[in-house]
């Protein structure tokens, strides 16, 4: 009788502890996929899902929010993934969120990251769709990584292929680089280059002056190249004084004549001149026509010596 009580009592704890950890474990797996909550759903489109499975979590900011309920492949590019989401969340979670899929730690299983969007936006309603990103999966990084490093590398052998050109000697860089002589040439032409280049600066700033100078009436030059009246009247003192020189040497020559006749003693000459008075009258008209001339020449040259534009040079002539 006692063992038959003993039987009933294990058997009734182990029907007991039975019992328990059946709702315990139904409580937990109902917690978990929400079967004792208000739910609502949303949905998010990605192009890859990255091994994200129906049941796995479903995150608002790092804190359980919900899980998947479904993945439906809408094309091959489209993959819809469908939420199921914590009620007591959606007075928090805005229309803008954006869904991310990652990982649950290193080696964890695949979730769904919710973030909240940037900017004011409205409440999320029952079967709204937000929006998806893609993060660049992690074949993809080393694919890139791979191919970066390579190019570096040959970047790199370029390059120590170039200093070593250059360390012995080839090449138009290695050649200026251990080229002395032809160093010492290159800073010589940039030498000459900048003297050059200073000259011609000046050159290029009296020019200047030059022309500055040419503008203003105030100077000589200016004057001489802007006031027509000026011009006319130099151009007017060197045609009489050329006029005045070829009367003056045709009266020369004449006098000339004149005198070596009278110097060989030419007695026919002497009456000649005594007894016409036409002759004597010609004779007087060209003494006085050449101290005219002389009289107009030194005119001439006196107002030459006052010009301002032949006044240094009589000075030098003068000093000399």
């Amino acid at each position: 009788m006692q063992k038959t009580t003993s039987q009933k009592i294990r058997l009734g704890i182990m029907v007991l502890t039975s019992i328990l950890l059946f709702t315990a474990g139904v409580y937990l797996i109902g917690n978990n996929q929400s079967f004792f909550t208000k739910t609502f759903e949303i949905s998010s489109v990605f192009k890859n899902v990255k091994g994200l499975r129906v049941g796995n979590n479903v995150r608002y900011l790092g804190i359980d929010a919900g899980n998947v309920e479904a993945i439906d492949i809408i094309n091959d590019t489209t993959i819809r993934i469908t939420m199921k989401i914590d009620i007591r969340t959606k007075s928090f979670i805005k229309k803008n969120a954006v869904a991310k899929i990652s990982s649950d730690g290193l080696v964890g299983d695949m979730i769904v990251n919710i973030e909240p969007g940037s900017g004011d936006s409205k409440t999320i309603e029952n079967n709204d769709e937000i929006k998806a990103f893609d993060p660049i999966a992690t074949d993809e990084m080393l694919s890139t990584l791979s191919e970066t490093n390579e190019n570096a590398a040959l970047l790199t052998a370029g390059i120590l292929q170039i200093t070593r050109s250059i360390n012995e000697g080839k090449g138009t860089f290695g050649m200026l680089i251990n080229d002395k002589n032809l160093a010492k040439d290159i800073r010589i032409i940039i030498k000459n280059l900048k003297e050059t280049t200073s000259k011609t600066t000046t050159l290029m700033k009296n020019l200047e002056d030059i022309s500055q100078l040419m503008d203003n009436d105030k100077n000589l030059l200016g004057m001489l190249l802007n006031d027509t009246v000026t011009a006319s009247k130099i151009r007017t003192l060197i045609y009489d004084l050329n006029t005045s020189g070829t009367e003056f040497k045709s009266m020369s020559e004449t006098l000339n004549d004149l005198v070596e006749e009278l110097a060989k003693g030419d007695a026919s000459l002497i009456n000649t001149i005594a007894n016409d008075s036409l002759l004597k009258q010609d004779l007087k008209e060209t003494l006085e026509n050449i101290n005219s001339g002389s009289q107009k020449f030194d005119e001439n040259m006196e107002a030459l010596r006052h010009h301002p534009l032949f006044k240094g040079y009589f000075k030098e002539k003068k000093k000399k």
